[in-house]
């Protein structure tokens, strides 16, 4: 079972939990970092320290951050740097927090770190491109009663 650590900058983290607990419901598993706006790297690596304890000792744990390079994803890689039961990923969003939930507790940190990045990329969709294959789709379909 992983662990998970959601952090961004400002209110990102706890609002996406809190969506997150809408569909799922609350879960000790989960817990949101926020990075305030007065706060430094130094501040935000003592938060996750204190956040790791909270789990179970050597637990796997992931982080799920918001931007790649930006000060939440430097305070936890200097945390995971060298560790096997913790991974840091970017691009933080409720689908990845919601599919992250759902399979942590089947997954291994390595399983479900591969997994988050193929339903990140499927995740992304852009509405013009999708109502175009709806279209074609339809007309296809239309074609072949003919």
């Amino acid at each position: 079972m992983v662990s998970l650590i959601v952090s961004g900058h400002g209110q990102l983290a706890p609002g996406l939990l809190s969506a997150a607990e809408m569909i799922f419901g609350t879960n000790d598993t989960i817990k949101a970092v926020p990075f305030k706006k007065e706060e430094g790297l130094e501040d935000l690596k003592a938060h996750f320290e204190e956040t790791l304890q909270s789990f179970e000792p050597n637990s796997e744990v992931l982080f799920l951050i918001d931007l790649f390079g930006g000060s939440p994803y430097n305070a936890a890689v200097s945390l995971a740097y060298g560790k096997d039961n913790l991974d840091v990923v970017t691009g933080v969003s409720l689908p990845m927090v919601l599919e992250a939930l759902a399979n942590a507790p089947m997954m291994s940190l390595k399983e479900l770190t591969s997994h988050l990045q193929t339903v990140n990329q499927d995740s992304f969709k852009v509405f013009s491109l999708e109502a175009a294959k709806l279209a074609q789709a339809q007309e296809d379909e239309e074609e072949d009663e003919l």
